[in-house]
Order: structure tokens, then sequence, then C-alpha cells
């Protein structure tokens, strides 16, 4: 087979894929963990919109990210573009494409599934977008003797159709088989839960640096921010509870899975405290910790943060050998009803006690209009932020 005239050739991309604005906090995260564990700085990447950046691809650094890269939602490899806007032209695109890609990324007998995600703009409904790429995909492995079965819950393969702009159709595929925010540590939540890659992010946007600089939660939930600053100072891998991701099955990726994932800051101690004043939460929280491995880097504490002196905390800073002077604020707020319905009263209190850590930064994500104009001043730092379907800000003030 050869490729029709004006088709476009396959693509070699390592994708990135997080939430919107988190391009900068992607990559100033993949291009630390590549320092430590690769030896070298990576190129700036190319940004796709707002919640995407691209990078050659590479077996050691796609492998890197799926495994140790704590803000992004997805990471993908870029197979394949068409510019196809109807079904018949994009299956002889992909055909064609998949029947001479010499990638060592599929095997016989592998399952597949396919997902679909904002392809509103193709002149076709999902459902057959999604059964014209699967089609596509089997048709052409089949012309290299390979057999690929059809799996929709417990594929091998997970293979991802975009439409990022301009009329392109993306196939990838899906190199941790799932979302990277399951990490399988959080056994037990509450209600409107942060997810974990954007509590990862929180923590970039704050500067935290975790060899210098304490982090607290005063109100902690189940323990998602602690937890991801935790893991991060270390370099944890994400995969936690025997979760595995993918692309440990392909056969290309066999030599960089082959050792065990094990933390790439070591040698690195956080200081973690975090309050929660529920006791189921509190209790919630401990077991997350432990699930992660890093119940023995967070200070946990039961009650009401209004009653926990800052003096109090500095002395704890002070004896583990940190700089009580310098540190980090990172909380998620209630916005509704949660410790009481007198938000306004909450927040103002909130205000005062952070007041008590002169020197240090204060970050919170909010989804209430009133937060700003309670607490008063200028936050240094606000972009909005997605917490699922929820539509938020960051803000970070400087103390």
């Amino acid at each position: 087979m050869t490729l029709p005239v004006g088709a476009p050739p396959a693509l070699d991309h390592l994708r990135l894929v997080g939430s919107t604005n988190t391009n900068k906090v992607m990559a100033g995260e993949l291009n630390r963990l590549a320092v430590r564990a690769l030896s070298r700085r990576l190129a700036e990447p190319r940004k796709d919109g707002t919640g995407a950046i691209l990078y050659a691809f590479d077996v050691d650094l796609a492998a890197l990210a799926v495994r140790y890269h704590h803000t992004s939602a997805r990471v993908l490899w870029d197979l394949y573009e068409s510019k196809a806007a109807r079904l018949e032209p994009l299956y002889a695109d992909l055909l064609e494409h998949m029947a001479r890609d010499e990638r060592r990324y599929i095997w016989d007998g592998a399952k597949i599934s396919v997902q679909a995600y904002g392809v509103e703009e193709f002149a076709a409904g999902e459902r057959q977008i999604v059964g014209t790429v699967k089609n596509a995909l089997i048709a052409g492995a089949a012309a290299r003797n390979l057999a690929l079965t059809l799996e929709p819950e417990h594929p091998d393969l997970l293979f991802g159709v975009r439409m990022p702009g301009e009329g392109r159709v993306l196939v990838s595929l899906d190199l941790a088989g799932r979302p990277m925010n399951q990490r399988g540590y959080r056994m037990q939540q509450g209600e409107a839960p942060l997810r974990e890659d954007v509590a990862a992010q929180l923590v970039m946007m704050t500067r935290h640096d975790a060899r210098r600089e304490a982090l607290i939660d005063p109100m902690a939930g189940s323990g998602t921010i602690a937890i991801e600053a935790a893991c991060m100072a270390k370099g944890r891998p994400n995969w936690q509870s025997g979760r595995i991701p993918s692309a440990s099955r392909l056969p290309d990726f066999a030599e960089a899975f082959a050792k065990r994932a094990e933390p790439l800051f070591a040698d690195t101690q956080p200081l973690i405290f975090c309050n929660e004043i529920l006791p189921e939460m509190c209790e919630a929280l401990s077991r997350n910790a432990q699930t992660a491995g890093e119940e023995h880097s967070l200070e946990i504490r039961e009650g009401d943060f209004r009653n926990w002196r800052p003096a109090e905390i500095m002395e704890q800073i002070a004896a583990k050998g940190g700089d009580p002077t310098r540190g980090v604020i990172l909380t998620n707020p209630p916005y509704g009803v949660r410790m009481g319905g007198d938000l306004p009263r909450l927040y103002q209190d909130f205000s005062r006690w952070c007041r008590g850590f002169p020197g240090w930064r204060v970050g919170v994500i909010v989804d209430n209009g009133d937060f700003e104009s309670i607490v008063g001043g200028r936050p240094v730092v606000k972009k909005p932020v997605r917490n699922g379907a929820i539509k938020a800000n960051f803000l970070m003030y400087e103390l």
C-alpha cells in the first residue's frame, strides 16, 4: 500500500494534556523530572491550545511522563492525523497510515478500544467516528498480519480521537490507559473532591520548594493537596494500589519499564501539615496518605483550624529543622455549607489566621465570587481553574 497523494504523514509526538491554562505548569514539572531522571533539560515544548504541550516522541521521556508526571490529565502518543471532512476519506487515511506503520506499539492479539473527545465539528456523530477509526485500525493492522480485537471495557490499548482545531482529526495512543488523576490512593473522599492532577497544578502554581519550605493545608478534606505535595516533593510515581499504565505492555517500552519505579527525589523530606475539622474525613485523610505511602510525610491534626495557633506550627517547623519564616499555605476552602453556613465569617477568619505567617505565600482555589472582597488585599496571581465541571479561580497572595 502507498499513501494517497496529499495525505498527511504519520505523527510522532508526545502530548501532555491538562486542564485549561496548565501548559507552563506541565512543562515545568516534566523538565524537573527529566533533569533528575534523564540528566537533560528539555527543549521548549510546542503549545497546542491552552491545555496541551507537544514534544518530539522519545520512549524514555514518554515512560518518565506516564510514570511520574502529576499535573497532566492524559499522556498521549500522537500517531496519525487526517484533515478528512467525511467518514470515508477518514477511514482511507487511517487505514493507509496503519498499514505502513512500522512502529512497535501493537502486537498480534492485542485488544483495543477507541474513545472520542471534542469531535462535534465533524460531519458525523461521535459513535460513527469511533466505529470508523476502530475499523481502520483493525484493517490496517490486518494488512501487517496483526490481528486486533475490540474490547471496550478492558483493552490493552486505548486510542483517543480528537479535533484540536483547523479541521484536524488526531488519533493518539493513551499511554496511561486511563486518566492520569486516577492514582489509586484516594480510597475515600468527601463531596466535590479536588482532582489529583488539579491539586498537583496548585502545588506547582504556588512555587512550593519542598527542600526549603513547609506547606500547610488548614482545611484538608480527604488530603488530596497534602498528599500530592508530598508525592511531588519526593518524585513518587503516580501509580498506587497495583495500578499499571498500559504503556508497560508495549514492546518498545519493555526496557524503560524493566526497573521498578522508585521515588526520584527520595532524599527530600517534606514538611507538610494538614488539618481537617470532620473526624470521618480526618480518618480518610490518614488512610489515603498511608495508601500513597506518605503517612510519615504528613503531620495530621483534627479540629477547627481557627484553634490551631500559628506560633505552635512555627515551633514544630523549627523543631524539624525547617525555616518557619517562609512557606506555603494552600487549601481548597468550602464554597457552600461545609463547616457551617457562615462563609463570610469563615473567610474572614481564614484571612486573619494566615496573617500569622508573615513572609509566606497563600494559595486558594475558590468558586465563590465574594472571597476576594471578604478577605481583602490584592492577589499576586489570579487564574481560572477547572476542577471537573466546576469553574473556579486560583488566587495567590504574598503575606
